[in-house]
């Protein structure tokens, strides 16, 4: 096998490609799997104890990658215990957060367990590193355990540091990766022209590596989007290719993915007989290959697809089994979010339901037609039959009541999921807007071509010193004094903007069409109002204090909602170095 690679090597150089060898060994983790696993394998056997820690930690890397792409267990397994003993023999962090980002990646793509938070743990391990390759390698890692969680907000400024860490570092390679994760985050969002951007320069930057496989692999993506916007034919042919690809190097799970893009494909066309076949086709193979983690979204897309087909009846038991999987997720997420990170998100339990609700939503619709159609059926087969009796009438009659029960039900079921979404919004502590909140408005309101960009301001608020009140007084007296907080910067900035707790002791003051120097007195008012409230008596304390920093959107430097907030933070860490209680602006406000 390390003959195999050589010879790829060759091939590159000959054919003039700016591969390097680093690159094409990560080349080999998706278009050479196998072979690579069992390379990485002979090196670590011949290495022995001999080898250094960055070097041993590089070769199981490859490993785990390339044992991820291809589902192989065996290999997995084996890269993961030995990367947990190198970092406990040798105190190598790095190692530590190889193996716990390697177990995020096969949690998310099996969908048995919270890969989340194992991203979260991995991405601690190294928060300390000054090495700008480890930072961007951290950052890029937990933006692809968001992306591919489908949860773009929390992706969104992740990729973005990960994208400009790596222009900054020369990375090709990675910065293709982070802007396809990017392009991810744009179609969750529901922005399909963006993700297609991002998706054609993820293409040609691979392209330029010579990584034709890649190029396929990143054209499945872009397909879906060229669906979205009416270039059905162009996304067929697209994901074909990028099918054929996967298929050739093993890669049962992405196959299975642009299997069913292919079905979508198809159905758009007009092809419903075909479009069944094969995504019926997909849904046999992911059951016989174990893969429970894609499970729900094929049996989603059949169900949708026997529906328009007139099937309910498929339709419907395709959309319960969907129920009971995802009852059994969101089960093992929801036990693992108790023990993890994920206890700092406290609006996870709500999505989850959420989540659960809309599909139980989808259910009711189903069987309330699959109900319609069997009473139609019935009165269709009396005035065949012409048997009018009273016993036909009762049962006619009950269907009927059922089909009403099962709308008046979806009806409640609806309206109890529009108020779980309005709870999934809201900080719990204090009532204002979370994290999710703040960077769904924000990104609205950049997304607003109508609305003039250049006066929205953005204030990032810290508590100074915060740890005082906790350690004198308690943590309850400290949730008193954030909600009192929270409470005070609501009613003062009402009228002209929006407030949302996006960290600990950390808020985000959003003010639409403000303007620059309206923006600043209000920064200084809030400070001024906060250090003249009164605490509890409770809190040993003369006053608290915040510091402020203030960024204005001018469309040049700040072009997205990620160099906004980094602008804004700058100034709120110039407000901390420069002692606290004080409104510091971005250099962009002059």
């Amino acid at each position: 096998m390390l003959i195999i690679g050589l010879y790829l090597l060759a091939m590159l150089a000959h054919a003039g490609v700016a591969m390097s060898a680093r690159d094409a060994l990560r080349y080999r983790t998706e278009a050479d799997p196998h072979g690579l696993i069992a390379d990485m394998r002979q090196q670590l056997d011949k290495l022995g104890g001999s080898a250094a820690p960055a070097q041993e930690r590089d070769l199981l890397w490859l490993m785990g990658t390339a044992a991820v792409n291809v589902n192989d267990d065996t290999a997995l397994t084996e890269a993961l215990l030995r990367l947990d003993s190198l970092a406990a023999a040798r105190h190598y962090d790095l190692a530590a957060a190889s193996a716990g980002f390697l177990r995020s990646r096969h949690l998310i793509a099996s969908g048995n367990g919270d890969g989340i938070s194992e991203a979260l743990r991995a991405a601690a391990k190294v928060q300390d590193a000054t090495d700008p390759k480890i930072i961007a390698w951290a950052k890029y890692n937990l933006c692809d355990a968001y992306a591919m969680s489908e949860r773009a907000s929390g992706a969104m400024p992740l990729c973005e540091q990960a994208q400009d860490a790596y222009r900054a570092l020369g990375d090709t390679w990675s910065l293709a990766e982070a802007e396809n994760d990017q392009g991810v985050n744009f179609a969750g969002l529901n922005q399909p022209e963006k993700a297609i951007e991002l998706y054609q320069r993820s293409r040609q930057h691979f392209a330029s590596l010579g990584a034709e496989q890649m190029v396929a692999m990143v054209g499945d993506n872009l397909a879906q989007m060229y669906l979205k916007v009416g270039r059905a034919k162009e996304a067929l042919l697209l994901s074909q290719a990028s099918l054929a690809q996967e298929q050739a190097t093993g890669r049962i799970s992405d196959a299975l993915v642009s299997r069913a893009n292919i079905a979508l494909d198809y159905a758009t066309l007009g092809q419903s007989a075909r479009a069944l076949s094969t995504i019926s086709a997909a849904v046999d193979d992911a059951r016989a290959a174990k893969m429970d983690g894609l499970l729900p979204e094929l049996l989603e897309r059949r169900s949708r697809m026997s529906e328009q087909a007139g099937q309910p009846r498929q339709a419907l038991d395709d959309a319960r089994e969907v129920i009971r999987l995802l009852g059994e997720r969101n089960a093992t997420t929801l036990h693992s979010d108790e023990v993890s990170l994920e206890a700092r998100y406290a609006t996870r339990e709500n999505e989850l339901r959420i989540q659960t609700l809309e599909h139980q939503n989808r259910l009711q619709e189903l069987a309330l037609k699959t109900a319609q159609a069997e009473a139609a059926e019935h009165v269709e087969s009396q005035q065949r039959q012409a048997l009018v009796g009273m016993l036909t009438k009762g049962v006619s009659v009950a269907l009927i009541l059922i089909a009403g029960l099962l709308y008046l039900l979806l009806r409640a079921q609806r309206r109890y999921a529009a108020e779980l979404r309005v709870q999934a919004l809201r900080d719990p502590l204090t009532g204002v807007d979370n994290r999710r909140a703040f960077m769904q408005r924000a990104t609205a309101l950049l997304g607003d071509d109508h609305a003039p960009r250049l006066t929205h301001v953005l204030m990032l608020i810290d508590f100074d010193h915060f740890k005082r009140v906790n350690d004198s007084a308690g943590h309850p007296q400290g949730d008193r004094v954030l909600s009192m907080v929270a409470d005070y910067l609501s009613c003062a900035i009402v009228d002209v903007g929006h407030i949302a707790r996006i960290g600990g002791e950390e808020f985000a003051v959003l003010c639409p069409r403000l303007g620059a120097d309206a923006g600043l007195r209000l920064a200084e008012t809030l400070r001024a109002g906060v250090a003249a409230l009164s605490l509890p008596a409770a809190v040993p304390l003369d006053h608290i204090t915040i510091s402020i920093g203030v960024a204005l959107f001018d469309g040049d430097r700040c072009h997205d909602l990620g160099s906004w907030m980094r602008a804004a933070d700058a100034a709120l860490y110039s407000a901390k170095s420069f002692g606290r209680n004080r409104v510091v602006a971005s250099s962009l406000l002059h």
